[in-house]
């Protein structure tokens, strides 16, 4: 992969840890546990209960890939950046736009699958 393109996903790479760093904090206080002394109605008070326990899986998978992110970007500019870690051909780039923290190309997880 050339040097502009490992630009371009570093520059993808800062944007999506800038706004999943945005996104955790609001999912912060989501997770909150429900009081029970709030004045809710049983059924209100067991929807804010599954709405807690959503954001806490949403929160739990925004934190992994920010460790993911952050890990691609301190690899960014290394030798190996963008290629398979089964097979080690080249990860085709639209998949690393989308997905950066990626290490595995799309022929490996067909297989895998």
């Amino acid at each position: 992969m050339n040097k502009k393109r490992k630009e371009e996903i570093f520059s993808i790479i800062e944007k999506q840890i800038f706004d999943l760093e945005l996104n955790i904090e609001r999912l912060k206080d989501k997770i909150k546990p429900v009081s029970p002394d709030v004045s809710l109605g049983r059924l209100t008070r067991q929807e804010a209960m599954q709405e807690q326990e959503l954001n806490k899986k949403l929160f739990e998978n925004s934190t992994l890939k920010l460790t993911k992110l952050k890990y691609a970007k301190n690899k960014v500019f290394t030798e190996n950046f963008g290629n398979c870690d089964i097979c080690d051909e080249e990860i085709d780039i639209e998949r690393l736009k989308i997905m950066p923290e990626t290490v595995i190309c799309m022929n490996c997880l067909n297989e895998k699958d």
